[in-house]
């Protein structure tokens, strides 16, 4: 027999005000960097598009270029990486504060418009590396002439006014 129950807009608030705080605590509390899994990071990026295809800009403070490696599939670019400790594991310290870790990092960004993988351009300066990513030209919008001549009948009338 099917059970019926009192609906309770304070439980309905509760949970929407749990939910809020949890965006918030995410979006401010620890901006930018946030952890997919125990061991990857994903980093902070900017994506605007441009008339040509796409800009992407990717955090990644300290790390090498030979450390970063780059993929696309069609409209997908995924962007990662590895930080390396700056103490090494063998050596006895006394932590007083250690946030900055090693590990792994990752980002996947997914496009509206399949991307021209063999024209991508990069470059990595002070922690930021700046990717170009061109849009397939068939993708790109097309500006169409329009010729015009105004039909006969028009024309009659509008010499006639």
């Amino acid at each position: 027999m099917a059970q019926l129950k009192r609906f309770d807009p304070l439980r309905e608030a509760l949970s929407l005000h749990e939910a809020m705080n949890q965006l918030f605590a995410q979006s401010f509390v620890q901006p930018g960097w946030s952890q997919v899994s125990s061991a990857t990071l994903t980093a902070p990026v900017d994506v605007f598009e441009t008339q040509q295809g796409y800009q992407v800009r990717v955090l990644l403070p300290g790390m090498k270029p030979e450390d970063i490696e780059l993929t696309t599939q069609q409209n997908t670019l995924t962007v990662r990486g590895q930080f390396h400790a700056s103490v090494q594991q063998d050596q006895q310290v006394n932590w007083l504060v250690q946030e900055i870790g090693s590990g792994a990092v990752e980002r996947t960004v997914t496009l509206p418009k399949p991307i021209d993988s063999d024209k991508i351009e990069t470059s990595y300066e002070q922690g930021v590396l700046s990717i170009t990513l061109p849009v397939v030209e068939a993708s790109r919008p097309k500006r169409i002439a329009v010729t015009g001549s105004q039909p006969r009948q028009l024309a009659a009338e509008a010499g006639k006014q």
